[in-house]
């Protein structure tokens, strides 16, 4: 189960990552990283399962399955962890 996050009131999407598929997930995004300041992320699982983690941390802040979204905070340092067959893409808001 995700930890539970939203998103402030009068954030909006304003563009959308493509669909990173079983396999081929970049590594930057399995190596620390973050969004910009005042940028939030929606994430959102499609396949397998895929887990969140603040950079520094050996527990995962959230394990996400199918169906599941989290929200990335501006500037927040991360990393994800992903099976063989996660699938997921992230919504970018402003």
């Amino acid at each position: 189960m995700p930890a539970i996050r939203s998103l402030p009131d009068g954030v909006e999407k304003y563009a959308e990552s493509p669909l990173f598929a079983a396999g081929k997930v970049p590594e930057s995004l399995q190596k620390s990283h973050s969004t910009k300041e005042g940028t939030y992320a929606r994430l959102i699982v499609t396949a397998g399962q895929v887990q969140y983690f603040l950079v520094g941390e050996s527990t995962p802040v959230a394990t996400l399955d199918v169906g599941d979204t989290f929200i990335i905070l501006p500037a927040e340092e991360h990393f994800v962890q992903v099976t063989d067959d996660a699938e997921f893409y992230l919504e970018f808001c402003r």
